[in-house]
């Protein structure tokens, strides 16, 4: 563990956390077999299968407990200051932008494939237009009519939403020693939902709980809230989420924020996914999808044990295929935003 100092000389301790490796794995798998048991995979159904993972979306969930911890994490120590905003947001941009580009190019051949070579009752082109695109490339299609080239891109027009809030208001947040401040500006943003008609639905505002979450679990890390007060600001906020966003997901954020705190090891396995997770959460239905639709040629999907094979296939071919992606656009794109200053 590495101690440093903020702009306040406040002390911050620094320490490679290796079980956030394992939880980012287990929300992207779990989001993965969400959406392969529900409908990505439509010829490799299984009732019990389907039931078995019917809340696996709530990985997002765990994503973005991770985030409101990991990122205003990853700026202490360095005397952020808000002049360095657009360096910051650079990074960002550079680390998460390109490989999402990539993606978007590698669904839109894929449509493009469909609607030319293969027989098909639906248009995946059609309807496609600039607009879209443009709006898909920029996140901004909640504030659209537009729909998502890749579904689960809403999730990061979310967190592009909480990296421009990090970046403006982080002193504020994590290096007031009153946490009056952190507590009112996460309030504050929670409540523009029900003042601005658009940040209701699929925005930063929506989900301020949950990132507030591993925000309150940073601070308490860095010994800068007392253990009751902790408990408080975790009671605040999950108690918000339960009446905003249901007792599922309330309840994943506030059980992700607290073994944040017991995870100290890196799961074998579990840590490799947890590494490619971003790539993993890119492709893995488009990955998925176009496996099945080879599987289903060799093995009929005519049993539920046929089925599982095919679902088990095409989980190991979305795992092969994002560490492919990892290693030849991730990561390079990883190593130009650390060298931004």
């Amino acid at each position: 563990m590495s101690e440093l100092l903020t702009a306040n000389g406040q002390a911050v301790h620094k320490r490679y956390l290796p079980g956030l490796d394992s939880l980012r794995a287990i929300a992207a798998l779990s989001v993965c077999l969400f959406h392969f048991t529900n409908g990505a995979l439509p010829k490799a159904i299984v009732p019990v299968v389907k039931q078995t993972f019917s809340k696996g979306a709530l990985g997002v969930d765990i994503f973005f407990v991770i985030s409101g911890f990991i990122i205003p994490y990853s700026l202490l120590g360095k005397n952020y200051q808000l002049s360095g905003f657009l360096v910051y947001i650079k990074k960002r941009i550079i680390r998460i932008n390109p490989p999402a580009y990539v993606a978007i190019i590698l669904v839109l051949a894929q449509w493009f494939i469909i609607d030319q070579f293969i027989r098909h009752t639906t248009s995946y082109t059609s309807g496609l237009s600039a607009g879209q695109i443009i709006s898909n490339l920029l996140f901004v299609v909640p504030f659209t009519s537009y729909k998502w080239v890749i579904g689960v891109f809403w999730t990061l027009a979310i967190e592009f939403e909480f990296y421009l809030f990090i970046g403006i208001l982080f002193s504020f947040l994590f290096e007031r020693r009153h946490i009056g401040f952190f507590i009112g500006c996460y309030l504050l943003v929670n409540a523009l939902q029900y003042v601005v008609p658009v940040l209701a639905v699929g925005s930063f505002c929506q989900y301020s709980t949950i990132f507030a979450l591993g925000g309150a679990t940073l601070l308490w890390q860095q010994k800068r809230l007392t253990l009751l007060l902790y408990a408080g600001c975790l009671l605040l906020f999950s108690g918000l989420a339960y009446w905003q966003l249901g007792a599922y997901v309330a309840g994943t954020a506030l059980a992700t924020a607290i073994v944040i705190n017991l995870m100290n090891v890196n799961i074998p396995g579990l840590g490799f996914i947890g590494k490619i997770s971003y790539s993993f959460y890119l492709l893995h239905v488009f990955i998925g999808n176009t496996s099945e639709f080879i599987l289903v040629k060799l093995i009929a999907p005519t049993s539920d044990a046929h089925k599982l094979l095919i679902l088990a296939l095409s989980l190991i071919a979305a795992v092969t295929g994002a560490y492919i992606f990892y290693r030849l656009v991730e990561q390079p794109f990883m190593r130009l935003a650390s060298r931004q200053h």
